[in-house]
């Protein structure tokens, strides 16, 4: 990789940008990764991948930052996952019955996160969230939902999706299923809580974002669950194999009534899960004779023995290397260099990384200290330019070693004394190419 030259060709990619959206609604699979959530100079699609590089359809190379969404939690093609996945796939993917191995991987993953008595795999994160939803309102035998409002993302499904401003097509009174509270506020969750007839079934976060929990917010809320008979679900799709194998809720050392699983489990193979309380779970299963059946989850895909194949070599491989300390201190590692960047510019007002070294992140202020996405964007094609697909997050994960680190650091400086001179004219004019890109939820495209 040559680190030092600007990457200037977008060639064929611009062709596929082109092509794709006259064929698939968006030009991708997932709104995060479409055209409207990069800049200009962003490659249009990806070829291939080893470790922490890719390459797009011209042959550029790039480090990549957050490594398909946080999926891929070791690296791209990382051979000992691959290898098992290879392996199940020779054996046959699907069958009449369960597989064989849906008990192995079972056992494994519950003794892994230690966080539940019972697992339900599935193949996508809404799958789970809202079969953890459906679970709540068994059991409690109330109906409605309460968010919290910083986390951006709990399901495509309605119950979630009517809460943002991309309602269309849902009707108005999915909305009143659904509640809201704030992260770190106590009280907003006590006021949801207040009344006998609140109705609400469950609780739905992430453990952390990129703030921690203060004053006790995680276990003050645990306690208010269990005293109101309301579920607490703690989503881990994000923070799972991240604060540790067992999840941020066992490094926060809170414990939910069901939990949710995804994304970096299996090194970017589609492998989800939900874990809860076996007196939970069990009203999804076929063992209480005479009791009404719920539907829970029943997806001919959910267990398909390659997902479930990466999941267990990802998590061996994560035993094996220890790969949660070490990514720890190369986060802390980077986090220190970029800090170090940022002071040495001067935009310390403008830039900052906030999260934990495991998954942090980049807020883009204008020169009056505001959030701005044009000078968010402005940094992005900066890094791209400089050999780092960046989206705002950084995410070290085994294959982001000192040389890949390097590059990071590197780009980042550059990208700095970008950022730097259209924070000193007070404008990204001039500086950025294209347009600015556009929060995933917005009322109008």
């Amino acid at each position: 990789m040559k680190s030092d030259e600007r990457i200037t060709n977008f060639e064929k990619s611009r062709q596929f940008s082109a092509d794709i959206h006259a064929l698939i609604p968006g030009g991708a699979h997932t709104y995060s990764k479409g055209d409207d959530q990069f800049p200009a100079n962003a490659p249009a699609a990806i070829s291939h991948g080893k470790g922490a590089h890719v390459w797009d359809l011209d042959g550029n190379e790039f480090i990549d930052c957050s490594m398909g969404l946080t999926s891929v939690c070791i690296g791209h093609g990382y051979e000992p996952v691959a290898q098992a996945v290879c392996e199940a796939a020779f054996k046959g993917t699907n069958f009449q019955r369960p597989a064989a191995m849906e008990l192995e991987a079972a056992r494994l993953f519950l003794d892994t996160v230690q966080s539940g008595d019972m697992v339900k795999f599935a193949k996508n994160g809404s799958t789970v969230t809202t079969a953890a939803v459906k679970l709540a309102r068994a059991f409690t035998g109330r109906n409605r939902v309460a968010i919290a409002r910083e986390h951006n993302f709990f399901s495509y499904d309605d119950w979630f999706i009517v809460t943002t401003p991309c309602d269309r097509g849902i009707p108005s009174k999915v909305r009143e299923m659904t509640a809201a509270f704030s992260y770190n506020d106590y009280e907003s969750v006590e006021n949801l809580l207040k009344d006998d007839d609140h109705d609400i079934a469950c609780l739905i976060m992430e453990p952390v974002k990129f703030d921690p929990p203060r004053n006790d917010f995680l276990h003050k809320v645990a306690a208010l669950c269990k005293d109101r008979g309301v579920l607490l679900i703690l989503d881990e799709m994000i923070s799972g194999f991240k604060w540790g194998l067992q999840g941020a809720h066992n490094y926060y050392g809170v414990k939910p009534d069901m939990s949710t699983w995804g994304k970096g489990i299996a090194n970017g193979f589609s492998a989800c899960a939900l874990t809860g309380r076996a007196e939970i779970m069990e009203l999804g299963g076929i063992r209480r004779q005479g009791d009404d059946k719920l539907f829970l989850i029943s997806t001919t895909h959910g267990a398909e023995t390659t997902g479930l194949a990466a999941m267990m070599a990802t998590i061996r491989e994560f035993n094996k290397h220890d790969m949660i300390t070490s990514n720890w201190a190369r986060g802390e590692f980077l986090k220190s260099r970029l800090e170090d960047v940022v002071t040495r510019n001067g935009l310390a007002h403008e830039l900052q990384l906030i999260g934990y070294p495991c998954l942090f992140a980049l807020v883009c202020k204008n020169a009056e200290g505001v959030p701005d996405d044009r000078f968010r964007t402005l940094m992005m094609q900066e890094m791209i330019a400089n050999h780092v697909l960046f989206q705002g997050l950084f995410y070290p994960t085994w294959s982001h070693q000192q040389p890949e680190l390097d590059v990071m650091v590197q780009a980042f400086e550059e990208a700095c004394g970008v950022y730097r001179a259209a924070v000193d004219a007070g404008t990204t004019d001039n500086f950025l190419v294209g347009p600015p890109a556009k929060p995933v939820f917005r009322k109008k495209i």
